[in-house]
């Protein structure tokens, strides 16, 4: 099939385009998520078993939205994700050049001790496995998918500086690492002159508002982009698993992640539902889920939130979080029933900068 370009968004229709980080890429604040295609066995058939024709539909509708950002990540379904992720580029016949393509390394690909982790054969090898499942040349945002405690960081940033100086890799990102183990990483990359760190992929949500202790201060500090998986956390900021009609027989009744305090969560449902019930686009009603969502869009560390779905509806209605506008008084009610508990050094923190306060205003 040819080529052909993608349709041209612009903010006005709802969805923006943000830089990646302190890079000059910009991609969609919407971002789709592959971790429902491929299936299998085990936990991905209980977090998706989409074949190819069904993951063609929902890219189709992410494309033609305006998303051009899709994430990824070897392990997914053993590779089956990747692979079904570039033969729908092909099957719909989309330039490469108009999509920005993610994905991740780290999780155990074969039985052996050096099938995993964040080695520089590891990284090295899977690389190339990823390259030829997406049937690319090459990979925009290559990230390590967690942080490997038996590899030093300095052989880990080494290997992925490699990977883009031969081209096979354009930017570079990391996953579900502390504050401390990324600012690590980013000193080295300064002192060594390697490729910078772009991006973060980490979980961010209303129920879920850890990142706001430490992760976040230092991501706007050094300019690193913020991509946020499970903005739903898991599908409970649907609302569905929450109230008098909830039934058993879904995803989270069987696998319970990420975790969820229900007493907090309920009441931060109940504020969310009675914001969505006052709003329409395009005299379409507002679900709970497009709530939580623009909710994240609205924060300033976030760059793109990445959706998974199942099905096409599930996914046109998220896509309209990107229309949803909260108001001054809608956030400050969000921000006050989801808001975290101060901790120290948090509250000493807030004390001590007062001193300050008057010479700033």
């Amino acid at each position: 099939m040819s080529t052909h370009p993608l349709p041209r968004f612009d903010a006005d229709q709802g969805l923006r385009y943000r830089t990646l980080g302190n890079s000059g890429l910009f991609v969609s604040e919407l971002c789709l998520g592959a971790m429902t295609f491929g299936g299998g066995k085990d936990l991905w058939r209980l977090i998706g078993n989409l074949q190819q024709e069904q993951a063609d539909e929902l890219i189709k509708i992410a494309l033609e939205a305006g998303i051009n950002f899709i994430d990824t990540a070897n392990v997914y379904s053993q590779g089956d994700s990747e692979r079904i992720v570039g033969q729908a580029l092909k099957n719909l016949g989309v330039r490469r050049e108009d999509i920005v393509l993610a994905t991740k390394v780290l999780g155990p690909m074969g039985e052996g001790p050096n099938a995993r982790g964040a080695s520089r054969g590891h990284i090295m090898s899977q690389c190339q496995a990823s390259l030829q499942r997406l049937q690319t040349d090459y990979i925009d945002l290559y990230q390590i998918h967690g942080f490997d405690p038996a590899t030093p960081i300095e052989e880990t940033l080494e290997a992925l500086n490699t990977l883009v100086q031969h081209g096979h890799v354009r930017y570079v990102g990391l996953s579900n690492w502390a504050a401390w183990q990324v600012m690590k990483a980013i000193g080295i990359t300064q002192a060594r002159h390697l490729c910078p760190i772009v991006s973060l992929q980490a979980y961010y949500t209303l129920v879920g508002r850890d990142l706001e202790r430490d992760i976040i201060p230092m991501l706007e500090s050094e300019k690193v982009g913020l991509m946020v998986w499970s903005p739903l956390a898991g599908g409970y900021l649907s609302g569905k698993y929450e109230g008098p009609n909830v039934s058993e027989e879904n995803r989270r009744a069987k696998f319970d992640f990420p975790p969820v305090n229900r007493q907090r969560g309920a009441q931060v449902i109940q504020v969310m539902r009675e914001i969505a019930a006052g709003k329409q686009i395009d005299g379409q009603p507002v679900s709970v889920a497009a709530i939580a969502l623009a909710w994240l869009l609205h924060q300033k560390a976030v760059t793109s939130i990445i959706l998974g779905a199942r099905r096409p509806e599930q996914l046109k209605d998220n896509i309209l979080a990107a229309c949803v506008r909260l108001s001054a008084d809608e956030l400050a009610a969000l921000d006050e029933v989801s808001r975290l508990p101060e901790e120290y050094p948090g509250w000493m923190l807030k004390r001590m900068a007062e001193y300050r306060a008057h010479m700033q205003a």
